[in-house]
C-alpha cells in the first residue's frame, strides 16, 4: 500500500447507511435530524432525534432509509417491539421526510450537517388502510424542483393473475408535499404472464420523475405518480440463464440482483451463472433500461465479466481478499460500469468494464448494527447502504473530510479510504453505545 500524492476533489455523493443512529433528547429540548458526511467508501451516518419518534418514550433505536432522490430521504421510524427497520408485512410507525440540509456551521450551533424532519400524515381515513410493506413505498421528487415537491408512494397488488390474458387490479396510495392527506387510485396492472403470486417489491427506485417498485423476479412496474390518471407499465428483467425460482433464490437474491439508477439512467445489475459451472465463471452483467418511442423499452447490455477474470487482476490480488461470490450492494450514481460488492470484511467497488478493483475498504465497521425488534435483521446487502447524491447545500461539505480521512492507493487502482463492513453472517458492531 503506497501513500496517494494528491487528494481527489470532493465526490458529489455519499455511501449512506439505511439504518439510522437515534440522539437522546426530548419533546422540551428537541434535536436535529443530522449526518455525518464520510468521503466514500466510507460509510455516512443519519442520526434521528428521539423527539421525532411516534413514542419517543419508547424507542426503536433503528430508523430506516426507504429510499433518496433529489437530496430528499424518506425514513421508517417505529417503535418497540418493532423497528423501523422491519421488513414483516404490515409493520408499525410512521413515515418522515428529511428535506433542506444545512452544513455544519459551528457559529449557528451546527456540528455536522443537519435537516429538517418533516412528518407524513398517517392514513387517517377508515378506506385507506396502512402500509401493508415498506418495500412497497418509495418517494420521488418533481422533475426540476430539486426536492421541494415529492411524492410518498405505495403500489398494491391486490389480485391474481386471472389466467385469460386479462389485466390486474393495482392500487396506487400516494400523499404529495403541499397537501394534507392521501390519495388512493385504482389503477390498470399489465398482466404478468407466469405470475403466480401477489406481486412484493424487493425495492423502489425513482428515476426521471416515476416510480418503480422492482420485483426482481417478476420486473418493474412503473408509473407517474405526479399525473392525474397514472398508467401503470411493466419491463421484465434480462437473463443471461433461464431462471429457477426456487426457495433458495427466494431467500438469496437481493445479494445477486438488484436495480439502481446511475448517471440519470435504469440500470439491472445481475450475479449470475449456470447451475452446473463452478463459482468463478460467475458473472457480472450490467444492463441498461432503454426507453424507446411510444413507451417501448428494451434493455441493452452495458458491460459484463466474469469473476474469474476479476480474480485474476493484479487490482484485485493487492487487496488480499478471498476469491469468493460476492454480495451486490451498490452501483456509482455516475459511473455505471462501477459496482460495489459485499464481502466477508470489506466493501469494494469494480470497474467491470476494465476488470479492475477500484477502492476497497476494511475494518473498523461503519454501519449501524440492528440489535432489538420484531424479528432478525436481514442478511447484508444492498438494504444496508444506498447512494446518495447529495444536495446543493451539502455538495462542498466533504472538502474537510477529505483531509480528515485520509487517502491509501492500492496498486492499479484508483485512490481508496481505508474503513470496513460487516461480514454478511456476523454481527455488527453495535455503534449506538
Amino acid at each position: 500500500m503506497a501513500s496517494s500524492s494528491s487528494s481527489p476533489p470532493a465526490p458529489l455523493w455519499v455511501i449512506l447507511g439505511r439504518v439510522a443512529l437515534v440522539q437522546d433528547n426530548t419533546i422540551e429540548d428537541p434535536g436535529d435530524l443530522s449526518v455525518a458526511l464520510a468521503v466514500p467508501p466510507r460509510v455516512s451516518t443519519l442520526t434521528v432525534p428521539m423527539s421525532v419518534h411516534p413514542k419517543p418514550d419508547d424507542t426503536d433505536k433503528h430508523p430506516y432509509v426507504l429510499s433518496a432522490d433529489a437530496g430528499v430521504l424518506l425514513l421508517h421510524v417505529s417503535h418497540w417491539p418493532f423497528v423501523g427497520f422491519d421488513l414483516d408485512r404490515n409493520p408499525q410507525g410512521i413515515l418522515l421526510v428529511a428535506r433542506d440540509f444545512l452544513p455544519a456551521d459551528t457559529a449557528a450551533g451546527r456540528s455536522e450537517p443537519t435537516a429538517t424532519a418533516v412528518r407524513v400524515p398517517d392514513r387517517a381515513r377508515p378506506d385507506h388502510p396502512g402500509i401493508a410493506n415498506i418495500k412497497n413505498v418509495g418517494l420521488v421528487s418533481l422533475p426540476g424542483s430539486g426536492g421541494t415537491e415529492y411524492v410518498v408512494a405505495e403500489l398494491r397488488l391486490a389480485s391474481l393473475p386471472s389466467g385469460d390474458g386479462k389485466d390486474d387490479r393495482a392500487t396506487l396510495l400516494s400523499f404529495r408535499s403541499g397537501t394534507d392527506a392521501w390519495v388512493e387510485r385504482d389503477l390498470r396492472c399489465p398482466f404478468m404472464s407466469g405470475r403466480r403470486w401477489m406481486w412484493s417489491s424487493h425495492d423502489v427506485v425513482a428515476h426521471d420523475g416515476k416510480l418503480w417498485w422492482v420485483n426482481l423476479v417478476w420486473g418493474l412496474l412503473g408509473c407517474d405518480p405526479f399525473a392525474d390518471e397514472p398508467v401503470l407499465s411493466h419491463v421484465v428483467l434480462p437473463d443471461a440463464f433461464p431462471l429457477v425460482y426456487t426457495a433458495e433464490l427466494r431467500q438469496n437474491i437481493e445479494s445477486s440482483r438488484m436495480v439502481r439508477v446511475s448517471q440519470g439512467k435504469v440500470r439491472f445489475v445481475d450475479i449470475t451463472r449456470a447451475r452446473i459451472d463452478p463459482p468463478e465463471e460467475t458473472l457480472v452483467i450490467i444492463w441498461t433500461l432503454i426507453f424507446g418511442p411510444s413507451g417501448y423499452t428494451w434493455w441493452k447490455q452495458q458491460c459484463s465479466t466474469s469473476l474469474a477474470i476479476i480474480w485474476a487482476s493484479d487490482s484485485y490480488k493487492a487487496t488480499g481478499m478471498p476469491e469468493e461470490v460476492p454480495v451486490l450492494a451498490l452501483v456509482h450514481p455516475s459511473n455505471p460500469d462501477v459496482v460495489y460488492f459485499f464481502l466477508e470484511q470489506y466493501l469494494f467497488g469494480v470497474n467491470v468494464s476494465q476488470c479492475m478493483v477500484m477502492e476497497f475498504v476494511h475494518e473498523p465497521c461503519d454501519l449501524v448494527e440492528v440489535i432489538a425488534g420484531h424479528r432478525p435483521p436481514p442478511p447484508i446487502s444492498w438494504r444496508y447502504i444506498l447512494a446518495w447524491q447529495l444536495p446543493p447545500s451539502l455538495v462542498n461539505a466533504l472538502d474537510n473530510q477529505m483531509d480528515e480521512d485520509g487517502a491509501s492507493h492500492v496498486e492499479g487502482c484508483d485512490s481508496s479510504f481505508v474503513t470496513a463492513i460487516p461480514d454478511r453472517n456476523a454481527a455488527i458492531p453495535n455503534l449506538n453505545e
